[in-house]
């Protein structure tokens, strides 16, 4: 018998080796038996795949611990908000959602997030774009902080952005921060 395609079909394991594939249609129901262990496998592997597609997202949220980090930055702690921008962007690979906690930690004044978001903002934007404007302003609060690393990013934003005398500047700057990268630059920069 043929059936359309508003018909339902439910899977059934019932011993090891034998499938039972009922096609419900309205009120009947049709009952095909095998005993091919290739459907069993392919069964088996297919809801498998799907498990492990789904399991990231279980995962992220299921931890009380991390609930426990999430909540604390929601109520301003700029270290944790800087731990769940760490955690999204290396354990999650989650570079969006990374970045909105790193400018959490950076509104609350924790330097390493500003330069992470930054970086971050950087590497999603071209030059002169919304993101790199974003991304030098975090920048410009960590070097003005000490940050090294910032500074020699703002150097490099600069140099991109074909403004030679304000890269030397900042690469000058974290050189004198002990950016040994900063210094590299700048040599090479002042020839």
């Amino acid at each position: 018998m043929k059936l359309n395609e508003y018909s339902c079909y439910v899977i059934l394991f019932c011993n090891l080796g034998e499938l039972i594939i009922k096609k419900t249609h309205g009120t009947q129901t049709f009952t095909k038996r095998g005993s091919t262990v290739k459907k069993n496998i392919l069964t088996v592997i297919s809801i498998l795949g799907i498990c492990m597609a789904f399991a990231p997202f279980a995962w992220a949220d299921d931890d009380p611990q991390i609930a426990g980090m999430r909540s604390a930055c929601d109520e301003g702690n700029s270290t944790a908000c800087f731990r769940m921008g760490e955690r999204y962007r290396i354990v999650e690979r989650d570079n969006k959602a990374a970045l909105k906690f790193y400018i959490k930690a950076c509104d609350a004044d924790y330097m390493t997030g500003c330069t992470n978001g930054g970086i971050l903002l950087t590497m999603q934007g071209t030059q002169y774009s919304k993101q790199w404007k974003g991304a030098k302003k975090m920048f410009q609060k960590a070097c003005d902080a000490g940050e090294d690393r910032s500074c020699f990013n703002l150097g490099t934003i600069n140099y991109r952005e074909g403004r030679q005398k304000k890269a030397i500047k900042f690469y000058h700057q974290a050189c004198e921060m002990g950016n040994q990268g900063g210094c590299a630059k700048e040599k090479r920069l002042k020839r």
